[in-house]
Order: C-alpha cells, then structure tokens, then sequence
C-alpha cells in the first residue's frame, strides 16, 4: 500500500517548523550540551596552582550541575542532582594538580576514616574530626571559609576543594554529608595517591 503526502499547506508547514525546532530544542541531548560545564577555566587555574579561584569555579560547576546558578547555594537535595560525569571530573582535574592531595575523592575517604558514613548523620563530634583532619577546623571552631582557607599545595591532604557556603559556620555537615552520599553514588570514593 503506497502513502500518498500531499502538499501541506504554508501555514501549516511553517507551525509544523517552529515545532520541530522547540522540540530539537529541548531534547536532552540539547539541554546536556546547555547545562555541561565548561572546565577549560578550572583546568587552566589549577595548573596555575591558583587554588582560590580553582574553588570558585568549582562552586559554580556545582551550582550549575544542580541547576542553581541564580540561588548561590545548595540543598541537600539539590546535590543529588548533580551529574556523576561533573563530580568524576571535577575530582579528577584537582588529584591531577595537587598530585593527589585534593579533590572530593580525597575527602570522602578521610570522611569515612573520621567514623562518618555518607548520606547518614552521625555524631558532630565525627564530623568535627574531618574538620579538623582536612583543616577546615582549627582550634575547636570551624575556620571562617575564604580568609583561613589555605589556597597552597601546603594545605592539609583533602582541604581543597572546599564546597561550603561562605555564610556557613558549622561546616554545613547536613549538606557535606548529602555530598558523601552523592560522591558515593558516583564512585568518586578514591583515598589520597601516595607520591614520593
């Protein structure tokens, strides 16, 4: 049985058009390439051992992964959302150029060392020993985010990168322990290279 088409008329054809362009638009091949961060500029800030900004960006690769660009910080919830693929990346690209010190794989692992458990809230004081381990903590309190964090390769194993709110003075254990169930989820669970 042959199909017989025939001519579709302008009006029509032109709606049918705009259509299809939304459609192309919005498939999830497009809204992947949309929302997928750009790590030329981390990756660039990092070789240059420019570890401030390499955390800035790394932020912002978070918010953007968790589609929260335009509220500046992140729920627990929200974190669930973040693509696998950024947070492999993102922990690949700073073992690379702490060799081996930092990144999120180097955090989970002196996490669970300090007796926390991803996705579950444990004692304070446990998380109170990874503060102090990755010298987010010094002196019994929680360091003030920006202008006690060391930005060097002299920092603690696993101080960088350092996701926390700048607001934030507890050490956003909710929102770390949400990142450690997430961080585990993805396989990003690596503990620190061993380098000579």
């Amino acid at each position: 049985m042959a199909l017989l088409v025939r001519s579709v008329p302008r009006p029509v054809a032109s709606g049918l058009s705009a259509l299809w362009g939304l459609i192309a638009a919005f498939s999830p091949a497009s809204v992947l390439a949309q929302s997928a961060p750009d790590y030329a500029e981390l990756q660039k800030a990092l070789e240059a051992q420019n570890f401030q900004r390499a955390n800035e960006l790394t932020r912002e690769a978070l918010l953007q992964g968790a589609n929260r660009q335009n509220q500046g910080w992140l729920r627990s919830e929200d974190i669930q959302k973040i693509p696998c693929a950024d947070l492999q990346k993102l922990d690949q690209l700073w073992r690379e150029a702490s060799q081996g010190r930092f990144g999120f794989g180097v955090q989970y692992s002196i996490f669970v060392k300090t007796g926390n458990r991803p996705g579950r809230l444990m004692s304070a004081d446990a998380y109170e020993r990874f503060g102090e381990a990755v010298g987010w903590r010094k002196d019994g309190q929680w360091v003030i985010f920006k202008q006690n964090i060391d930005f060097s390769l002299a920092a603690p194993i696993g101080h960088l990168p350092n996701p926390r709110d700048e607001y934030q003075i507890n050490g956003g254990r909710l929102e770390y322990t949400a990142l450690t169930e997430r961080l585990q989820t993805c396989q990003v669970t690596g503990a620190p290279e061993k380098r000579n």
